[in-house]
């Protein structure tokens, strides 16, 4: 008879825990890492059937509200209107917020225009996509075939064809002389 007894009691313990519980759960934080990651990871985004873009990450991890970091190297290629590459961004890091529809890139970015043979580094860029345009107002870099170009503060289109300075520092250009003749 007194295991009859003791049953009910440790049924009735049972039950009001489970009441509880939901007064826990409200307590808790809500989680706020990634929902998803992906290594090895490679977009390409096109218009029509012509590649407009290719992004390469070793790792991507994908959070709620939509953000993406990229926390193993990132790699953004630009194409033009044909297909071709026309310049690459890479970096240590990279970020994508949601909110504001910009990416970032951080740590030993270096951008690299094919067609005018002209390297751009920093420690942090920007690049929104939708004025297609790479930014940063941090100290920079910028080597051509003759010129130094050093600064703090640089705007210039995705493909890097040209660029503004800021603020600019210690510059040195190469001048050509050129005969009338040629």
């Amino acid at each position: 008879m007194r295991l009859r007894k003791f049953i009910p009691l440790l049924f009735i313990m049972a039950f009001t825990a489970c009441f509880s519980e939901p007064k826990k759960l409200a307590e808790m934080e809500e989680y706020e890492g990634p929902i998803l990651e992906s290594e090895n990871v490679e977009i390409i985004m096109t218009e029509g059937s012509i590649r407009k873009l290719g992004i390469k990450g070793n790792k991507q991890l994908t959070f709620s509200n939509g953000d993406l970091e990229f926390p193993e190297t990132i790699r953004i290629d630009f194409f033009d209107s044909e297909g071709d590459t026309t310049s690459i961004l890479t970096a240590l890091e990279g970020f994508y917020d949601a909110k504001t529809k910009l990416y970032r890139a951080t740590g030993d970015v270096v951008v690299i225009n094919l067609k005018e043979n002209q390297t751009l580094k920093t420690e942090e860029l920007f690049w929104n996509p939708n004025t297609e345009r790479i930014y940063t107002d941090q100290f920079f870099i910028v080597t051509t075939e003759t010129d130094l170009i050093q600064g703090t503060g640089m705007d210039a289109p995705q493909d890097f064809s040209e660029f503004k300075v800021t603020n600019p520092k210690d510059t040195e250009f190469l001048i050509k002389e050129t005969n009338e003749n040629n």
